[in-house]
């Protein structure tokens, strides 16, 4: 009996409810605020460090980058580098109380010529207020640190072939739009009287061979800056006019400035058929000849290949005068390049609308299509080309 009335006690203890709530409820409540707020600030802290992550990769990959492309100098690179950082995180200051982050930027180099390599490490450390709960613990603030390593080169050691498919037509004598100044003899007198008294300056026109001379060089310039062991890359070049003959046509070499001499020797002449010498240009940068001749020096069975196409006016002969035949035939050559994986690259200086349907067709894309209006638009889009061929290889290293 006695047994069973100690039962019943208990079983009405465990039953009765009057107050447990609110016992209870004091008991978790400041537990549930406490691991609320260190899930807040555990949220928080995760937020920050992946944000100053991105910041500290796309600083380094920024940086990188701009020292391969020579936009910047080393002594540039950490002032670019924290600038760049501080610009990718400056909402977050708003997003975190008592936010806070340095940055510190370490920039090395290795090799030279086309074996450079460029290191930027990007280390943050960042802190944020906790919560005025999460205190309790004994901390004021959350601490992280992180790292962002990028390493870029350029791709000089990326073996490419580059043949050049140039007009030195006529036209490509007339007035470019650039002027330079020239000194002159100065005559004095006039009839049998006339004699020289010293010189003169005057304004001249530059015509468009002139340009034409200039953009090439550049170009050659910016792959032998690339290849200074002369080992990856390869130019050659052929003109046209009317015809393309023997003496109209540099084989492909390895000594780049040997294409620039070329360049610097054309006359502009005659009328404009660039078949033959799309034709010839796309047979040599095709050859086994060709493929076999990296594969001797650097190993490489498949080397990038690039024809860079060029002209000022129009076809105006084909099998017969001011036909199309001149074009559909270049364009079969360019098509042909094209599925044998060559990147063709055109340039419309000054042209017509035939002359720039034609270029366009040609290219491999609008991307690799250029309408230079100037002078000046000639020569960028020469660098530009040497530039996209010596591409920058940037990434992420840790």
């Amino acid at each position: 009996m006695a047994k069973s009335r100690i039962t019943r006690k208990i079983a009405n203890l465990l039953g009765n409810t009057d107050g447990n709530f609110a016992m209870m409820a004091s008991i978790m409540l400041p537990v549930m605020f406490v691991a609320g707020s260190l899930a807040l600030d555990t949220t928080n802290a995760l937020s920050m460090k992946t944000r100053l992550q991105n910041a500290a990769d796309s600083a380094a990959l920024a940086t990188t980058s701009q020292l391969a492309e020579e936009k910047i100098v080393e002594s540039e690179a950490k002032a670019y580098a924290i600038n760049f950082f501080n610009g990718q995180i400056a909402d977050d200051a708003n997003a975190f109380s008592g936010f806070a982050a340095t940055p510190t930027v370490t920039v090395t180099q290795t090799g030279t010529g086309s074996k450079t390599v460029w290191t930027v490490e990007v280390v943050a450390n960042g802190s944020q207020d906790l919560s005025g709960l999460a205190r309790f613990m004994g901390k004021e603030t959350i601490d992280v640190t992180i790292s962002g390593t990028s390493e870029s080169a350029r791709d000089g050691s990326n073996p490419l072939s580059m043949m050049l498919v140039l007009d030195r037509s006529g036209s490509m004598d007339w007035a470019s739009g650039r002027t330079k100044f020239e000194t002159v003899a100065k005559y004095c007198g006039r009839g049998w009287r006339k004699y020289q008294c010293g010189t003169t300056t005057q304004e001249v026109d530059v015509p468009k061979i002139d340009v034409l001379k200039e953009a090439v060089g550049l170009l050659t310039v910016h792959l032998q800056t690339a290849d200074l062991t002369n080992e990856y890359t390869r130019m050659g070049a052929v003109s046209y006019n009317s015809e393309t003959k023997s003496g109209d046509k540099r084989t492909m070499t390895w000594t780049k400035p040997l294409v620039t001499a070329f360049a610097a020797a054309l006359e502009a002449t005659g009328g404009t058929n660039s078949e033959d010498a799309m034709k010839w240009g796309y047979e040599q940068i095709t050859s086994s000849t060709e493929i076999n001749a990296h594969y001797s020096v650097n190993e490489s069975k498949n080397p990038s290949k690039f024809i860079v196409f060029m002209t000022d006016g129009e076809n105006s002969t084909g099998s017969d005068w001011e036909n199309d035949y001149a074009d559909k035939q270049t364009i079969k050559y360019c098509d042909k390049a094209k599925d044998e994986g060559v990147t063709v690259f055109a340039v419309a200086f000054q042209a017509p609308k035939r002359g720039k349907d034609l270029l366009a067709a040609c290219s491999s894309g609008s991307s690799f299509y250029y309408d230079a209006d100037s002078a000046d638009d000639l020569t960028k889009a020469f660098k530009d080309i040497g530039e996209e061929a010596v591409k920058q290889v940037t990434r992420l290293t840790s």
